[in-house]
């Protein structure tokens, strides 16, 4: 039997790490590891395994099931194995911030894969120490993402159509779906060509084209009633390009047409705020009446930015684009009748 120096911690554990099996397998006994690290020449006791385990847990995907007695044991969380590194704090931070607000934009398929990496990221943040050495940091409780508007609940949406969507996309496969328009009493049948897939807020939308339509149009998967991945694949229309379609303003509900030079009057501390993130690349500031600043920007003429010079209520005046001047003016009287009495 070889004789190992039994002050080879790191060794061990690495040998230790080893004999973890993977998820899906049986689970293994403390008594079993350290059964095996004797037959490789580590004198070790059950506990000291149980210690190591447990402090390995905190940096690799491995997991206890001390839920029943009869499969009482150790593996590697599903989805992982021996390969994958331990995470440094900023990675384990990137991987959670994934897992909460990009998880409905994942693949039942890889949120499987993935799963077993999530669970070392939460493990290495909670054990992550603090500055004195002792104490948990917290990071699960010192960073979270607020939406920048009023906050929505995420729509139901169908998970077996889901997956059939992504299922398409991944695939570049036809789909035949049963889907719900807004405005729609009753649902329609489609045959879809899935281009690709954008969260917007708290609404996932499909990019698809439609039949041999080459127009391409904005599903939202929770309108989606069922969804069937085809055997046929995917047509793209000649000329699309998913990531130009939404810096032309598409993904803000856009009929993409050309940009419009937006001006328009805001108070200082509207200006100051836009200073520090602009509306567009070239946008231009200048100083007006006391107390007022005038701003031009290149812009799309979305829904989206009418909905934004709307919620400005009158921190802000719209000077050109003529024709939006007149739009926002409508809707603010149309608005404000809603108030008045009688």
């Amino acid at each position: 039997m070889p004789q190992v120096d039994k002050k080879s911690t790191l060794l061990r554990q690495w040998e230790m790490l080893k004999l973890v099996p993977s998820g899906g397998s049986p689970w293994v006994k403390a008594s079993e590891v350290a059964s095996k690290l004797k037959d490789a020449g580590y004198e070790v006791s059950v506990r000291t395994v149980q210690r190591d385990l447990k402090e390995l847990s905190t940096v690799f995907p491995i997991e206890l099931n001390d839920k029943n007695l009869r499969d009482y044991g150790w593996r590697w969380m599903r989805g992982t194995h021996l390969n994958v590194p331990g995470l440094s704090a900023s990675e384990a931070l990137a991987m959670r911030l994934v897992e909460t607000h990009l998880k409905q934009l994942l693949p039942s398929s890889m949120l499987e894969a993935l799963r077993g990496v999530f669970g070392q990221a939460k493990s290495r943040l909670e054990n992550t120490a603090g500055q004195n050495g002792s104490q948990p940091a917290g990071w699960l409780n010192k960073v979270k993402v607020v939406q920048p508007t009023q906050p929505l609940i995420p729509p139901k949406v169908d998970k077996t159509a889901q997956d059939a969507i992504y299922l398409g996309l991944l695939e570049n496969r036809q789909l035949s779906a049963s889907y719900h328009s807004i405005g729609g009493e009753e649902s329609r049948e489609y045959v879809l060509h899935p281009l690709g897939l954008v969260m917007r807020g708290s609404v996932s939308y499909l990019i698809a084209s439609a039949w041999d339509y080459d127009d391409v149009r904005m599903y939202a998967l929770h309108r989606f009633e069922k969804a069937e991945v085809s055997i046929d694949a995917v047509r793209v229309p000649e000329g699309f390009d998913l990531e130009k379609s939404i810096a032309s303003g598409f993904a803000d509900f856009s009929n993409q047409e050309e940009p419009i030079r937006l001006e328009i009057l805001c108070e200082d501390s509207q200006a100051a705020y836009l200073a520090e993130t602009p509306l567009s690349p070239d946008q231009k500031i200048e100083p007006d009446e006391e107390g007022w600043v005038r701003l031009s920007a290149t812009v799309n003429d979305t829904w989206q930015l009418r909905w934004w010079l709307l919620s400005q209520g009158a921190s802000i005046e719209v000077l050109a684009p003529e024709s939006l001047r007149a739009g926002i003016a409508k809707s603010l009287e149309e608005a404000l009748s809603n108030y008045r009495e009688g």
